[in-house]
């Protein structure tokens, strides 16, 4: 990394050690004691952080981004703690290597962290190792765990250059969004966009414009993940073809690139998102001159994987029942979040944002929940059970003890684990997993289930499809655009899917083709069976007849379409089709030699014949 393009002056000095006062002010922090304490577990007795750097503006500064940290919710106390002998290690090489210095960014990071590696490797202090993963393609490969005071001053270094750079922000390398006014998701704690490892200078101002221009039109985590792939593209251009300038970049380049995402593993998803963003990058910048890209298409519709349907993502129902049976393990806010996703299947965005005041009551006295679809830009509304009214109130009781009247959301972090601000989804989603891990919730085949947010709202829409709900209607609820997006919801259980199947294997139609009531269908399918296999004289080529064997023999000769004790299924579809045909002649003959009373028999005969057949379809469902 080179130096950063940023100045040290006293007055940018002065300014900085004004603002670290009282608590933070101290040489010794106790931790009893930390203004910012999370409620996560600390030591059972007095515990103390040390900041001990010789020169004083530096202690300062150290001070100040450790304040920092904890502020913006990057660090938790507990996590401090755990630091302790961390920047006791980096203390001490200060005081070895610059006890005099005025400030951190008097040098490079890359001469500080070659200096601090020198002197962890010298004293015997340097934690690195190798470890191995399992890639998306199943195969192990071997990764490098990072020193821990490395990446600890790494992130010191960063937050402290970042005071001290007076440059617009959308000139530096790491983006603060709440500088820019973007809005940020208050359930999210992530409000940064990182500019940095991109290869070529060209490419990283190409792609600073780009997002500039994607901060109007999209979200923010839409945004860091343009920068994730085009930072995935730069690294391929800067190995594949270093000296590379962007007025070269042609079709073999790019079908060089594409060529190479399957191997990768990615889904088919991922990678249509993949080459779609660098399609618009280049596309964008040949047209509004932010690069000199070629002024031409190089990527195509057919350059597009084809998408498979994924499968919805729902919680099974053994799964479900282990985490109720242990829900009220859960702390009371996450345990109220958990019952209303089961039965709402909002996002989780939406869940940890819902205004206080999101119930709604009819003049019948029924309940609704009113919340903003923050994807779709819209308000929504859904009915709710009681229950989760009830839970609702209980929570709402919850915010009035802890923060008063005014507090504008119904899920906020309680005391004393933090000032006011909302339950964070990363939180809520580790406590659900903490929860599976420590009481073993398991899927039916054993292995341990990992909770996604996400999975409740298919679970909603996968439930709803099997219990019968249209599906506009489900769309409706789960508040979608379009039928298509419901549909990945809709998914039908095998069991459904048999008892249906068999329903309609079994439907029975009378000669109209009307189909014979259920409780009457049942015993005249199993009389009929066993007429069939027993008594053949009561067998018909494409059906059966419900006239009781009792009743004698049956007085119309070759009516049975024309009957109302007939009876047929599915199984003799194929027959009653090669029939139409021959009745379809019939008439056509009967017609031309004038034969009136024929013609009427097999009019009849037809119409009967086309119910029948548009019943055993499914057309009259249609």
């Amino acid at each position: 990394m080179e130096a950063l393009p940023i100045q040290w002056s006293v007055s940018k000095q002065l300014v900085l050690e004004s603002e670290v006062q009282g608590f933070w002010m101290r040489d010794e922090w106790d931790i009893f004691e930390c203004p910012l304490s999370d409620g996560n577990a600390i030591p059972s007795r007095a515990k103390y952080v040390i900041f001990s750097c010789i020169s004083a503006s530096i202690n300062t500064e150290l001070k100040y981004a450790c304040w920092q940290k904890l502020e913006n919710k990057e660090w938790s106390v507990n996590s401090l703690w755990s630091k302790k002998a961390t920047i006791t290690n980096i203390a001490n090489w200060l005081n070895t290597v610059a006890p005099h210095e005025t400030s951190l960014i008097v040098k490079s990071l890359d001469r500080w962290e070659l200096s601090l590696r020198s002197y962890l490797v010298k004293y015997k202090k340097l934690r690195e190792y190798t470890a191995e993963r399992v890639g998306t393609t199943k195969e192990p490969y071997l990764f490098l765990i990072q020193d821990p005071t490395l990446i600890a001053f790494r992130q010191i270094y960063k937050l402290v250059a970042n005071v001290y750079d007076e440059r617009e922000e959308y000139d530096k390398e790491v983006w603060d969004l709440r500088k820019l006014g973007v809005e940020i998701d208050l359930s999210k704690s992530n409000y940064k966009l990182n500019f940095e490892q991109f290869s070529q200078p060209w490419f990283l101002q190409a792609v600073k414009k780009f997002i500039r221009y994607s901060l109007a039109i999209c979200s923010p985590g839409e945004c860091t993940n343009r920068i994730s792939t085009l930072r995935d593209f730069s690294a391929f251009l800067a190995h594949y073809h270093p000296s590379l300038q962007p007025s070269e970049i042609d079709r073999p380049i790019i079908l060089e690139f594409i060529t190479q995402l399957p191997a990768t593993g990615l889904a088919s998803g991922t990678r249509h998102r993949i080459i779609g963003c660098i399609r618009t990058f280049l596309e964008l910048c040949a047209r509004e001159g932010w690069a000199a890209f070629p002024d031409k298409r190089l990527i195509y519709s057919e350059d597009f994987p084809r998408l498979s349907r994924p499968l919805p993502r729902y919680v099974p129902e053994e799964v479900l029942s282990q985490l109720n049976q242990h829900i009220e393990e859960l702390q009371p806010h996450y345990m109220r979040m958990t019952l209303i996703i089961q039965e709402c299947g909002m996002r989780i965005g939406e869940l940890c944002k819902l205004a206080f005041d999101c119930l709604i009551q009819d003049a019948h006295g029924d309940w609704f929940l009113r919340y903003y679809q923050y994807k779709m830009k819209k308000e929504h509304t859904i009915p709710i059970s009681r229950e989760v009214v009830a839970v609702i109130q209980e929570q709402q009781g919850f915010v009035i003890e802890e923060w008063g009247f005014d507090f504008p959301y119904l899920f906020p972090v309680p005391k004393p684990y933090g000032k006011g601000g909302l339950v964070k989804q990363g939180n809520f989603n580790h406590a659900l997993n903490k929860l599976a891990h420590d009481r073993n919730i398991c899927d039916v085949n054993g292995k341990l289930w990992h909770f996604q947010p996400h999975q409740f709202r298919h679970s909603v829409g996968t439930r709803m499809t099997n219990n019968g709900v249209p599906q506009h209607i489900i769309q409706r609820y789960l508040g979608h655009e379009s039928p298509e997006m419901t549909s990945r919801y809709a998914y039908i259980h095998d069991q459904t899917l048999k008892e249906e199947f068999a329903k309609f294997r079994g439907k029975i139609v009378n000669v109209m083709g009307e189909v014979v009531e259920s409780e009457d269908a049942r015993s005249i399918s199993s009389e009929s069976q066993w007429v069939k296999k027993n008594i053949l004289s009561q067998a018909l080529p494409n059906g059966t007849c419900a006239l009781p064997i009792v009743a004698g023999s049956c007085p119309h000769a070759n009516a049975c379409l024309t009957c109302t004790h007939f009876r047929t299924t599915v199984d003799f579809l194929d027959e009653h089709k090669k029939q139409l045909e021959q009745t379809n002649q019939i008439i056509e003959t009967a017609t031309a030699k004038g034969w009136q009373r024929q013609t009427e028999m097999n009019l009849k005969v037809k119409d009967n014949l086309q119910a029948i057949i548009a019943s055993l379809e499914g057309q009259d469902e249609a």
